[in-house]
């Protein structure tokens, strides 16, 4: 009897066993759902939208000097009518030696001798064209200083409250290559100081200042040659584009060179007033490398390439839409030829 039971006990445990272990393996072995049979693909919603992109630089901006200005005689001075950043033209007076006017006029040639009758030369034909200029002379320019050339100086001569003798002496034309022409007063050029022959007296400033973007090594790959720029200076705001890369060997930096989408000045009218004539300024400066774009708005991912080049985007409901991107940033681009609402498909997330 007791016999029985225990066989009856162990057939029965067997069982059991054999049981649990058979669930055990289903529950272990057998494959996990795959998630493609239960995740729908991912859809997203055309919607208007911007996309843009701009850095921010530092931009220097100083006039570069032209060359210096040497006065042909020696004396003192007695007064400086000019100051630094002034614009210098044909017949003004820029300052008095021995309380005798000096006059600027135009010419490569520098005054190096009196001028008077029977003289011949360039110098000469200078200062027939500077009378012609001012008005005193009507005549041929023939680098020939003949008896009408006289009159005409001597009526000069009388305009400036001078000695009307007819003779120009060395000093009282100061030629300068190009007038009108922007200077800085040389250093130590003041009322009372002695002149010696051939000393500098001006510098002659550019006809434009220059504006640069400094880039450094690391800085000198993000920004693309196209970029527009725009400055903040004192509150005057001005627009242009990169017109010239210069590299510093020494540094292996980049200037980038700026002006005004016409080509000239960035500055336009406010150069002279806003960039002081022998000092170097800074303004902040936004490189605008994606300019602000406005439109329907989807994710680059969601944007095919066809094999003739052309792109479009999948809708819902399988219609592939063309589409031409206008502009993107940071995955997001604004496209043209697609409706707001639109559902698109992002490839790849579906079932």
């Amino acid at each position: 009897m007791t016999r029985a039971v225990t066989r009856s006990l162990l057939v029965v445990l067997v069982v059991a066993a054999t049981a649990a272990g058979w669930w055990a393996g289903r529950v272990v072995f057998s494959p996990p759902a795959s998630p493609v049979e239960v995740l729908g693909p991912v859809t997203y919603e055309v919607q208007m939208g911007t996309v843009g992109r701009s850095m921010q630089f530092v931009v220097l901006a100083e006039w570069p000097l032209a060359g210096g200005v040497r006065f042909g005689e020696s004396g003192t001075v007695t007064s400086v009518e000019i100051e630094d950043g002034d614009v210098v033209a044909v017949g003004d007076v820029v300052m008095t030696v021995g309380l005798r006017p000096v006059v600027a006029a135009e010419g490569a040639v520098p005054s190096f001798r009196p001028l008077r009758v029977k003289d011949q030369g360039e110098d000469v034909a200078q200062l027939e064209r500077f009378l012609v200029m001012s008005g005193f002379f009507d005549d041929d320019v023939d680098g020939v200083f003949d008896h009408a050339l006289r009159s005409a100086v001597r009526e000069w001569q009388r305009s400036m409250g001078v000695r009307d003798n007819g003779v120009v002496q060395v000093g009282d034309l100061l030629f300068m290559d190009s007038l009108p022409v922007r200077v800085v007063v040389a250093e130590g050029l003041e009322a009372g100081a002695p002149l010696a022959a051939g000393q500098v007296v001006f510098e002659t400033v550019g006809t434009r200042p220059e504006v640069v973007v400094p880039l450094s090594i690391e800085q000198r790959n993000l920004v693309p040659l196209s970029a527009t720029v725009r400055i903040d200076a004192d509150g005057e705001v001005w627009e242009g584009r990169i017109v010239q890369v210069r590299e510093e060997m020494e540094t292996g930096s980049l200037w980038l060179v700026l002006a005004a989408d016409d080509g000239g000045p960035i500055c336009g009218d406010d150069c002279g007033r806003v960039i002081p004539v022998g000092d170097r300024v800074d303004f902040p400066v936004e490189v605008v490398v994606v300019p602000e774009t406005s439109g329907p708005l989807v994710p680059v991912a969601a944007i095919l390439t066809e094999a003739d080049g052309s792109t479009v985007v999948e809708s819902v409901s399988g219609e592939l839409i063309s589409v031409e991107v206008v502009a993107s940033v940071s995955g997001q681009a604004v496209v043209s030829g697609l409706e707001t609402g639109t559902l698109v498909v992002l490839p790849g997330t579906g079932g």
